[in-house]
């Protein structure tokens, strides 16, 4: 597998901004949830899969959201295990 790479400056607050090219490639749309860590010391960043956005999105019963929020925790926290087992 051949790394994409890029360099990106920090701004004054810690923030980076990811280029185009690379959201375009794994898929990264305003306000689509990333995962965030470090291994190895490495920056680890990974697109979350599902997020309450998306459920916006659809017609969802009353009584849902708390159910979806619920979900997109544990979503998180799979997500972070995941990226800990790589």
């Amino acid at each position: 597998m051949s790394a994409e790479l890029e360099t990106v400056d920090i701004d004054e607050t810690g923030r980076i901004v990811i280029p185009h090219r690379l959201c375009e490639i794994i898929g990264i749309h305003p306000h689509d949830k990333l995962i965030i860590g470090v291994q190895n010391n490495t920056l680890l960043l990974t697109k979350q899969k599902i997020s309450v956005f998306d459920l916006q999105k659809k017609e969802v019963a009353p009584g849902t959201l708390k159910k979806s929020l619920i979900f997109e925790r544990e979503i998180d926290a799979a997500g972070k295990n995941d990226m800990l087992a790589q």
